[in-house]
């Protein structure tokens, strides 16, 4: 896999199937692309990861991108998130994942976003904005 491969995919994948739709060769795929950039890290692909998540876990894998980020400038994740978190019109499930990724990269220019997930309707969306605030207030 090459860089022009693996950012075709996520360009191709946003957002990825619901966990129900989903293919064993689908989320493999997209899981060595998110090892391709662990090793081989690119500010481009922070917002196509975040706006990569369907509804569900992505079966497991989703959990893991978080990695992905951690090898990335804070500041480039941070500006990123915020983007995302304060489009109101974002899908559920990309919300709900880039609010708990927010919580690993806590910062004040989030809050206007969390506050924007703390007023949905998902209880799993505002739980996680509650909790991303609360680790901000610490």
């Amino acid at each position: 896999m090459n860089r022009n491969e693996a950012l075709s995919f996520l360009r191709n994948h946003q957002p990825m199937p619901d966990d129900c739709d989903l293919t064993q060769e689908l989320i493999d795929k997209y899981d060595e692309v998110r090892k391709f950039f662990i090793a081989n890290p690119d500010k481009e692909v922070i917002s196509l990861f975040l706006t990569s998540y369907g509804n569900g876990d992505g079966w497991g894998v989703y959990q893991l991108v978080e990695d992905v980020f951690y090898k990335c400038h804070f500041d480039d994740v941070v500006l990123e998130i915020k983007k995302i978190l304060e489009n109101p019109s974002i899908a559920d499930s990309v919300r709900y994942w880039v609010t708990q990724v927010s919580a690993a990269f806590s910062d004040s220019k989030l809050k206007k976003g969390l506050e924007i997930s703390l007023n949905s309707e998902n209880e799993d969306i505002r739980d996680a904005a509650q909790l991303s605030l609360d680790m901000m207030d610490n």
